[in-house]
């Protein structure tokens, strides 16, 4: 895969997982855990057919390391700020819809 090639691929993803994080939330009415945070993290990028994504053992990688394999390589993504983040975002915008 050359750099255009990865960068497209990186644009894609960015929009489905964006995309997809607003149509989940969308469906949800109430507050959010970090379980069904994760839900929806891991909803997202499995959009994308050429990743393998799962949450790491919470005894090996922590609580909220996520596991993404892509082609040959392995990443290791440390969700919690992502998860903050995203539940923070989501409670500001239920304060301000009632």
């Amino acid at each position: 895969m050359d750099q255009e090639e990865l960068e497209a691929f990186k644009e894609e993803l960015a929009k489905t997982f964006f995309l997809s994080i607003l149509k989940d939330l969308s469906e949800i009415g109430e507050a959010l855990s970090d379980f069904e945070i994760k839900v929806l993290i891991q909803k997202a990028l499995s959009h994308s057919s050429d990743l393998q994504v799962e949450w790491g053992e919470k005894d090996r990688f922590g609580n909220s390391t996520l596991l993404v394999k892509y082609q040959s390589n392995l990443l290791l993504i440390e969700a919690s700020p992502l998860i903050s983040t995203i539940r923070i975002l989501w409670n500001e915008y239920k304060s301000k819809e009632n």
